[in-house]
């Protein structure tokens, strides 16, 4: 056959994503490439992702550099060779069933296209044809594999890594032949291992990341860069109000205080409908739903998966829908969807650290943000008398034109009423 060169493009991950941060290149000109084979890693505002060579060939022509930004279906680089380009296109646009286009005219139908996609309406297990045929080849099944590209879509990386995290393959091959196989390199519980020897990546021993050398910000840490930018544009204000939580502790039993916090809040704002929106363009536009993002500190820096109702759950189904983000959030495993899924809010909590309290700038185009501080022990007057009562700082910051000061002082007051345990806090 005749060799050609074909290009190797910036992938689409998700439905709004017009462009990419190009991260590192795996690869040097001129060396081979297998479909399927990892080539280089690129950055999203949400997410990095490994980009896998469409064809087998020779990678001929690099063009992409680290930080440079490229258009979606932009080249990044070109493959030379003489197979037909089996998976041309295969991650540019996903398909999008036809129901969708009767929310067509809405702001949230690409969310919601986005999350229909996502969640996979068809039995055939998505896979690109070199993860299939290594499934087949070592017997494995497709079903117990986890996806980690775009739509649910399996890649050959995902099935390397079932068998090397312990899954004997029915060729008899161990977890350790296969590690050897991939170079000696893998990822044991979020840490980076080559040839046996801990690569220290990201964050250092102490938590902090590496120090001393320039870095231009990408992925997570550049979306929220250009979050906070935009954020400085927001005519915002803040309020502090002290929470009594004496009784919410009777009544928690083991659940956490981010769980008990954040359900009450969200309750609160159930009740006062005007403060569940978002400025868009120059109006306020309510939100028919509650969405509240919580935000998670990472190794890939800070995201912010989106609670859907967190009030309208139970305190232990809310203590583990929380505890699965959390721990699917530092493990690289969120969904695109539950970090689009629309929201009004944001929760953070520092109160691990010590932190007594701070004040949360807005994330455009949301409203408000709870900032929550350490609960603890504090001498307090109640009553005419002096006592100690478990207390903790919450800071709401708001978006003043979309509220004022008393509509936000009245939200944390039916919050602490809610925390009191009343029956209409209203």
């Amino acid at each position: 056959m005749v060799e050609r060169e074909i290009p190797l493009v910036m992938p689409k991950m998700s439905m709004t994503m017009t462009e990419g941060t190009f991260v590192s290149w795996h690869k040097a000109p001129g060396d081979p490439v297998r479909a399927g084979e990892v080539v280089c890693e690129v950055a999203t505002d949400k997410v990095d992702m490994e980009v896998e060579a469409s064809v087998d060939g020779t990678l001929a022509r690099l063009v992409a550099e680290p930080d440079d930004v490229i258009a979606v279906g932009e080249p990044i680089a070109y493959i030379a060779t003489s197979a037909d380009d089996l998976l041309e296109g295969l991650f540019n646009n996903p398909p999008v069933e036809s129901e969708t286009c009767s929310i067509a005219g809405s702001d949230d139908a690409l969310d919601v296209a986005e999350e229909a996609v996502g969640a996979g309406v068809t039995s055939v297990i998505a896979a690109v044809p070199a993860a299939r045929r290594r499934a087949a080849e070592r017997g494995i099944d497709l079903a117990a594999v986890t996806p980690t590209g775009p739509w649910g879509t399996i890649r050959l990386s995902d099935v390397d890594k079932w068998v090397a995290g312990g899954r004997a393959p029915r060729d008899g091959r161990t977890p350790l032949d296969e590690w050897e196989s991939l170079g000696g390199r893998e990822v044991l519980g979020g840490r980076e291992v080559l040839g046996g020897r801990e690569v220290l990546g990201g964050r250092g021993a102490l938590g902090g990341r590496e120090p001393g050398r320039e870095r231009k910000p990408r992925g997570a840490r550049a979306a929220v860069a250009r979050r906070m930018s935009a954020s400085a544009a927001i005519p915002q204000f803040v309020l502090h109000r002290e929470l009594d939580l004496e009784v919410a502790q009777s009544r928690r039993g083991a659940v956490g205080w981010t769980t008990v916090l954040t359900h009450a809040f969200a309750t609160a704002l159930r009740h006062h409908g005007e403060l569940n929106a978002v400025w868009t363009g120059d109006q306020v536009r309510p939100r028919t739903e509650l969405g509240v993002a919580l935000a998670i500190d990472t190794e890939r820096g800070l995201l912010a998966p989106v609670l859907t109702d967190p009030d309208r759950l139970g305190l232990d189904q809310l203590a583990a829908r929380i505890a699965d983000l959390v721990a699917r959030a530092r493990g690289g495993k969120l969904a695109l969807a539950e970090l689009r899924a629309p929201a009004a809010t944001t929760v953070s909590n520092l109160g691990g650290f010590g932190v007594e309290s701070f004040h949360a700038l807005l994330s455009p185009p949301q409203a408000t943000a709870l900032a929550l501080g350490e609960v603890r022990p504090k001498v307090v007057p109640v009553r005419g008398e002096v006592t100690v009562r478990l207390r903790c700082t919450a800071g709401l910051s708001v978006d003043h034109r979309v509220a004022d000061g008393a509509e936000a002082a009245r939200l944390l007051a039916t919050m602490q009423r809610i925390l009191d345990g009343a029956d209409d806090p209203l």
